[in-house]
C-alpha cells in the first residue's frame, strides 16, 4: 500500500523546516518522536507530525534537553 504522497515530505525536507541535520530526522523518526513510513530506502516523514513537533517545541532552543519529552 503506497501512502498519500501530499501528507508526507522528504527527510531533507523535514530537516530544513525543523533545522536539524537529516541524519538526526531520520533518527527521530526511528525513535517514534516523529511520525515516518520507509519506503524502500528512503524515509517519508508525515507533515502533520512535523507540525506539530515544530508547534510543541516553539521557542525552545534546539539544543534544550524538554525538545525531546
Amino acid at each position: 500500500m503506497t501512502p498519500d504522497l501530499a501528507e508526507f515530505m522528504t527527510t531533507e525536507e523535514a530537516a530544513k523546516k525543523l533545522g536539524f541535520h537529516v541524519i538526526h530526522v531520520r533518527s527521530m523518526v526511528r525513535d517514534g518522536k516523529l511520525k515516518g513510513v520507509k519506503v524502500g530506502p528512503t524515509w517519508l516523514v508525515s507533515r502533520k507530525s512535523v507540525d506539530e513537533y515544530k508547534l510543541k517545541t516553539d521557542g525552545l532552543s534546539k539544543f534544550d534537553p524538554r525538545r525531546g519529552q
